[in-house]
């Protein structure tokens, strides 16, 4: 029987990383498909190779890395340039998640993706949960953190989907308007729910 796959996403300061944390805490095998991305595309990686010969090496740091800002602005800009990017992105993406699905001894494994409905990342998954918040408060996480501000914020949301489109794509769900303590709960009650079918 093939790992039960649950694809775990959420708009940005939604919670999605803690809910994450929370499942991999309970035993539960989480892959983060935003640092996957990251990982094929490493210095010295094929996929950086396949980048460069497609986007040109003004995108190389001077260490010999990605520059990842860059390229995603550019590609931002350009709906074929974003084309390319994904035709070279994804392919590797599914070879390395395959390869850690392989691995994975578990009744079902998280895998964690910011832009999974996007993407066309959902189509690969089992079941889809989504963490939902207020967008007030989502904000106002944000700009707690202090990495972006309100601007920056607004500019993320607007590339991605409405929490509206999130519902519909939803098999489970995931409201994160409250405390810690409610989330912790909410997370142990969607474990209990996934598991069930494996309990003889």
């Amino acid at each position: 029987m093939s790992l039960f796959k649950v694809g775990l996403t959420g708009g940005i300061g939604s919670g999605k990383s803690t809910v994450a944390t929370m499942f991999a805490t309970l035993g539960v095998p989480v892959l983060d498909l935003d640092q996957l991305g990251r990982d094929v595309v490493e210095s010295g990686s094929a996929g950086l190779k396949s980048l460069i010969e497609t986007f040109g090496d003004d995108f190389l740091q001077a260490d010999g890395s990605l520059n990842r800002s860059a390229l995603a602005r550019h590609c931002f800009a350009d709906a074929n340039e974003t084309d390319k990017l994904n035709a070279i992105m994804h392919p590797l993406i599914w070879q390395a998640e395959n390869q850690w699905l392989a691995q994975q001894d578990a009744a079902y494994a998280v895998i964690e993706a910011s832009v999974l409905l996007e993407s066309g990342g959902a189509a690969r998954m089992d079941a889809v949960l989504v963490v939902l918040a207020d967008e007030a408060l989502r904000r106002e996480r944000v700009v707690a953190r202090g990495d972006r501000d309100r601007q920056q914020f607004e500019a993320i949301v607007a590339r991605q989907c409405s929490d509206e489109e999130r519902r519909k794509s939803a098999d489970m769900i995931i409201e994160n308007n409250n405390d810690f303590n409610a989330l912790r709960l909410s997370v142990l009650k969607t474990h209990e729910l996934l598991l069930k079918p494996f309990k003889s």
